[in-house]
């Protein structure tokens, strides 16, 4: 009798493939309604500006640590492990990626979001639609990994690259905003894990590279217009306020909530903050994503061994 196959299902947001895929990804997106000619333009505007076709690298790189888990995955445990990519909003979808684990004949999975930040806001719905799938095929098994933020591989990874601009980062004029993606405050006052997941996040980091206190802060980006309702302070805010009180104007951004390229950072970050803090006369830096580091790909196979 053969060793019995585990699935692990990475599952993410999804990415436009190329343009012409943006209408229906937001409609997608937004429940299965069409988005207005002015959400869809400024949406389509963000990819435009990447310089990359219309389109964020994403894609390319999901494929990219599937691919480079599942090398990995057969080094360390042959024949023990299958890979597997699902998505929420476009091809392909979790669902349909669920029925092919199971017509492939495998009925125990793991599956893994591809963003170590455990909250029910988010992380969840990727576990909630598997299981629900799953549940239509007789004998399988799932288990859910929910936040694997604090994988010592994955905290290197961030402490790694603060250290390669360790002058820079030791500047007194130098602020570490360790950021993670924001929520509702009513998601945490339901008792999500998520908010204290990202503090202990930031402070595993930054004891990791040795950052002083005062060196570094926590921030959050990609709330919604009103403050007073998400999860404070924005980065915007954040740096705005720095730089008025005279206390930094050099920033070292570190996304952690992010483990991919994608249009949050290469446009939210890269681009507009960075034009906001250019205007206010400082400077800033992004420390990059893991993308398919083997550190990340450590900290995967992990999530995906119940390490």
């Amino acid at each position: 009798m053969g060793q019995q196959v585990t699935a692990v299902l990475l599952m993410g947001f999804g990415t436009p493939y190329q343009s012409s895929d943006i209408m229906d990804f937001c409609t997608c997106m937004f429940g299965g309604h069409k988005p207005s000619e002015q959400v869809y333009e400024s949406v389509k505007s963000h990819y435009d500006a990447l310089n990359m076709g219309g389109i964020s690298p994403l894609a390319h790189v999901t494929d990219d640590q599937a691919n480079a888990l599942q090398r990995r995955l057969d080094h360390d445990f042959p024949g023990r492990y299958e890979v597997y990519t699902g998505f929420k909003y476009i091809e392909p979808f979790i669902e349909d990626v669920a029925d092919q684990i199971a017509a492939d004949g495998i009925t125990d999975v793991r599956g893994i979001a591809l963003a170590p930040q455990y909250s029910t806001s988010t992380n969840e719905g990727y576990h909630r639609r598997a299981e629900a799938q799953f549940a239509k095929h007789p004998r399988m098994v799932y288990t859910a990994v929910r936040g694997w933020w604090s994988d010592e591989h994955l905290v290197r990874f961030w402490a790694d690259r603060l250290a390669e601009i360790r002058e820079t980062v030791d500047m007194p004029n130098t602020k570490v905003l360790l950021v993670s993606h924001s929520v509702k405050n009513t998601v945490i006052e339901g008792g999500d894990p998520y908010r204290d997941e990202a503090v202990n996040n930031a402070k595993a980091v930054a004891e990791r590279a040795g950052l002083q206190d005062g060196k570094w802060s926590v921030a959050w980006q990609c709330g919604g217009p009103s403050a007073d309702k998400w999860l404070a302070p924005d980065i915007e805010v954040a740096v705005r306020d720095f730089i008025e009180r005279g206390e930094a104007d050099t920033f070292v951004v570190a996304p952690l909530s992010f483990i991919a390229d994608n249009v949050e950072v290469l446009y939210d970050i890269d681009i507009e903050l960075k034009a906001n803090v250019e205007k206010l006369g400082g400077t800033l830096i992004r420390l990059p994503l893991p993308n398919a580091d083997p550190l990340l790909i450590a900290a995967l196979e992990d999530a995906a061994c119940g390490q």
